[in-house]
């Protein structure tokens, strides 16, 4: 992946960078309150039973998390904002071989914290929420073409439908349209791999978000042996097709894979054992595809290398840390509507006479 430039602060901000360091004195005392706060919103939380009880050691590590979130937070005001393309440092170079356990999967490429990248939501939301208003009134007042497909891939737990939860809670409704792809339907399977898919595309001005996609149909097909090799070999040009025919219609594709590590879906899949309010989301056929590991990574590289396209490149999402996958998707998002450029349609009216008109009624 290649790595973008950091700009240099601006005046204002050189003026913060110039302030000194606080002392470690300092530092310590607003851990201390900091944590002294922390210890006692935990405590008045669990007297008021909102919280299961913990170990010791479980509310020690609690406690220290919040309050170095604190210090996070202050630290995050001195620190620049990362510049350039967030889709420079994670897009996957179409046709290049791909070693996905070269790739960190705990790394942050393009934000320095979780602080940081916190301090920008509110800049971002407003800037996404703008930007879907035009593509949206663009399509309906000008008849644009232009569209947004956001496709979600990855191994289980790695956060396809936490993303999605995300980025939608910054959306207005009327012009998403979700999709989560599932095992295929008897009526599905009578048809061709690519005929569920075809059908829930997005539409003139919409954003479209596969959770799962078409890639299903060469990464579980392939792993599971449901499907000859040589036509798994064919699914690779047609999706290519399929996913260029979208481009040459107006819409700008954007295809995420979630990487996440072997000991990260350990951990979130002990995560759902042990809390009784995400053990309905536990499946024990993931951990029969963690056994597949292997053969599950070998699939995802060669689909990457395989439909890695100037049309429609890949993108690397590192995914052990769940806050910096849902920035960089959200960033991802953003900079695909930007590349768009939508506008506001002027109006097939006379501007002068509709507002004497409007004034005179």
């Amino acid at each position: 992946m290649a790595h973008a430039k950091q700009s240099k602060p601006g005046k204002g901000k050189a003026k913060k960078a110039q302030k000194p360091a606080k002392s470690a004195k300092g530092k310590a005392g607003k851990l201390d309150k900091a944590a002294k706060k922390a210890a006692a919103k935990l405590a008045k939380a669990q007297a008021e039973g909102r919280d299961r009880t913990l170990r010791p050691d479980q509310a020690k590590a609690l406690v220290e998390k919040v309050a170095a979130r604190y210090v996070e937070a202050e630290a995050a005001e001195l620190a620049p904002e990362p510049a350039g393309s967030i889709g420079s440092l994670l897009r996957l170079a179409p046709g290049a071989p791909v070693d996905l356990a070269g790739f960190d999967a705990g790394a942050t490429p393009g934000v320095s914290s979780r602080a940081q990248a916190e301090a920008q939501l509110p800049a971002l939301s407003a800037r996404l929420s703008a930007l879907q208003e035009r593509l949206y009134a663009d399509a309906v007042g000008s008849g644009s073409p232009r569209r947004v497909l956001l496709v979600l891939q990855g191994m289980d737990t790695s956060g396809k439908g936490g993303t999605v939860r995300h980025v939608v809670g910054r959306l207005d409704p009327n012009g998403i349209r979700i999709k989560a792809f599932k095992a295929p339907t008897e009526e599905e399977l009578a048809h061709d791999f690519l005929w569920r898919v075809r059908s829930e595309v997005p539409q003139p001005g919409q954003i479209g978000i596969f959770d799962r996609s078409q890639y299903e149909d060469v990464l579980v097909a392939k792993v599971r042996k449901l499907v000859l090799a040589m036509h798994i070999a064919r699914r690779y040009g047609a999706i290519n097709k399929f996913e260029q025919s979208l481009v040459t219609e107006g819409c700008v594709v954007v295809k995420c894979f979630l990487h996440i590590s072997l000991e990260e879906q350990r951990e979130r899949l002990l995560a759902r054992l042990e809390d009784p309010e995400k053990r309905w989301k536990y499946n024990p056929g993931d951990v029969d595809d963690r056994l597949l590991w292997p053969q599950f990574q070998d699939a995802y590289r060669v689909a990457i290398e395989r439909c890695g396209t100037e049309a429609a490149p890949w993108h690397l999402i590192p995914a052990d840390r769940k806050w910096y996958r849902n920035y960089a998707v959200l960033r991802l998002l953003i900079e695909a509507l930007e590349g768009i450029d939508p506008q506001y349609p002027p109006g097939d009216y006379d501007l002068a006479a509709e507002r004497a008109r409007v004034l005179a009624s």
